[in-house]
């Protein structure tokens, strides 16, 4: 029988071998590949599944088989001991017989009567033993004096002996005693005469209380059932006893079914009718004597120890898989990570390399604007018209602000930390935030942090809030409303962050609006609103930015309403710049 401890140990150099094995496997291997990694912890899953379905499954034929055997070994035990006791009872009654056919003994011998009660002490199932005449009366009797002096021709066991010269033994159904008023099994012998008239039958009374003591020897469960049948299909005895029914027939029980009355012994399943459970059922014939035992286990309570298998087994699966999804998470989180850092490289290398054109470009521009300056100048020495030339002047000097806003860009894209004031950093960024909005955009700052301080890196920050204004311009494509604030909170309450003081930046559009759904997984990696046009790196970026310096991010928006952004960054006090 596959037990709870071989399915322990088949789960437990699972865990030890086969899961140690597959983390190495997919630590070493597997990485890298999102896909090969799912395969390989789908294909561990199931063969976990398959290989758990394979223990309960054996598990389960064992204890059926198991159960079978049980019940059959028990019939045979018990009707060996049916066998064995009936076969010393008739030993007895043959010594009643022999000694009755060869003295004339007188009514209620007392030396014979010593006799039978020395047989009877030594037979354990009989209750006691006696002798009636020719005549229907008894004659000798265990139990006398008190046994009363009453007629038994009328009893079956009686009759049947004399009416049948040709048959010398029989074991009738269960009757109740006249004299004690008992039930009792009547085992009887003919006895005859020097001629070979019938002179009587020596009789044993086979109580069934002593069966059901017997049969509840064996501890079974609380709904077995052991019963001792007349092959005439009376019940005889049973565990649980059930008095009532003793001496009647079970003419519907399966035992006596066609394709069964005729074994000697066999195995059933059938419902039991005390319990109205499955019960699995073993039979076996007490050799030429006309009596069966029948003994029923209950299926439910045999499996018992497959169903602490099954648990075992299903539990042991459940912390695998566990496992195994936590390995996955691991090993995935790895991966997003690594793909995280190489995305972020690769930005900073576009950046970098952003800024050093920019520069090459603002240096060509600003020789350019040297060109038209000096231009200018010699114009005026000709006494041009003024009033062209200064509208020259004003462009050149719009062109001189751009390139100073253009290499102040440029010379930020070094990522590194310092403190500095919010609302100036801002304000330095508000040209290029102009510029990255779309036609028809209007944006607006309302700065009113006033001197205070953050300590985070600045460039980070720029480019958190042009991909902000950025995103907010694709929001509103027929235009619309653009609004950066800033303001000094105290925090004493809040999901992430501890409390003090903070400077809450909002980005807030009037653009198209973000469901609750997309909200809900917008600060995943690779998570975009843009479709393939955008990257999915933003918004994981600035949220990264704003934890990494203290403080964190968050998104609220309304269908056709318009979306805010709000960062928190602590506050740092001017003494510790």
């Amino acid at each position: 029988m596959l037990s709870i401890d071989r399915a322990c140990r088949v789960v437990r150099c699972m865990n030890t071998h086969a899961i140690r094995r597959l983390g190495d496997l997919i630590g070493r291997r597997f990485s890298k590949d999102a896909r090969t990694l799912k395969i390989v912890l789908g294909s561990a899953v199931a063969t976990l599944l398959l290989a758990s379905i394979w223990i309960v499954v054996e598990a389960r034929q064992d204890e059926q088989a198991d159960v079978r055997t049980a019940a059959m070994n028990i019939s045979a035990l018990l009707a060996e001991q049916g066998r064995t006791a009936l076969e010393s009872t008739d030993l007895a009654l043959r010594a009643i017989a022999d000694r009755i056919e060869r003295e004339d003994l007188p009514q209620d011998d007392a030396e014979f009567r010593t006799f039978i009660r020395s047989l009877n002490e030594r037979l354990e199932t009989v209750r006691a033993l006696f002798v009636i005449g020719a005549d229907g009366f008894i004659s000798h009797d265990t139990d006398y004096p008190e046994t009363p002096r009453v007629s038994l021709a009328d009893r079956q066991y009686f009759s049947v002996l004399r009416e049948d010269p040709d048959r010398d033994f029989h074991v009738g159904r269960p009757i109740l005693s006249r004299s004690v008023q008992r039930w009792f099994v009547p085992v009887a012998r003919r006895l005859e005469t020097t001629d070979g008239q019938f002179a009587g039958v020596a009789v044993a009374a086979l109580e069934p209380n002593f069966i059901e003591r017997t049969y509840g020897r064996l501890k079974l469960e609380p709904r077995d059932v052991v019963a001792l049948f007349h092959t005439d299909q009376t019940l005889i005895a049973s565990v649980p006893s059930l008095p009532d029914a003793y001496g009647k027939q079970a003419g519907n029980a399966r035992l006596f079914s066609p394709n069964l009355a005729e074994a000697s012994n066999g195995i059933y399943h059938t419902i039991n009718p005390l319990t109205g459970r499955e019960a699995v059922v073993g039979f076996e014939r007490f050799g030429e004597f006309p009596l069966v035992v029948a003994v029923g286990l209950d299926h439910g309570d045999a499996l018992v120890d497959w169903r602490r298998t099954l648990w075992t087994v299903v539990l042991a699966d459940i912390l695998l898989i566990a496992l195994m999804l936590l390995l996955y998470s691991a090993l995935e989180r790895r991966r997003l990570e690594r793909q995280v850092e190489r995305q972020k490289a690769a930005m900073q290398q576009k950046l970098e390399a952003i800024g050093f054109m920019t520069s090459g470009i603002s240096h060509d521009f600003k020789n350019i604007l040297a060109v038209i300056d000096s231009a200018v100048r010699l114009l005026r020495r000709r006494d041009a018209d003024e009033t062209l030339l200064r509208g020259i002047d004003a462009a050149r000097e719009r062109g001189v602000g751009l390139i100073s806003v253009l290499l102040q860009f440029a010379k930020d894209q070094q990522v590194h930390t310092s403190t500095f004031n919010l609302d100036g950093q801002i304000r330095s960024l508000e040209a290029l935030l102009r510029r990255s909005t779309g036609p028809g955009v209007t944006l607006s700052l309302n700065l009113e942090a006033g001197e205070a301080c953050v300590e985070a890196s600045p460039a980070l920050l720029d480019a958190a809030l042009m991909n902000l204004a950025v995103n907010a311009s694709h929001a509103m494509p027929k235009g619309g409303e653009l609004v950066i604030k800033t303001r000094v909170v105290d925090l004493d309450e809040h999901p992430s962050l501890h409390s003090g003081r903070y400077v809450s930046i909002q980005v807030e559009d009037t653009g198209q609006g973000i469901s609750q759904e997309t909200i809900a997984s917008l600060f995943q990696p690779f998570t975009s609103t843009k479709g393939a046009q955008g990257t999915g790196l933003g918004l994981y970026q600035t949220r990264r930015f704003a934890r990494e310096a203290g403080g964190d991010v968050s998104v609220t928006s309304e269908i056709d309403h318009g979306t805010r952004v709000q960062i928190l960054l602590p506050v740092v006090e001017p003494s510790s710049r």
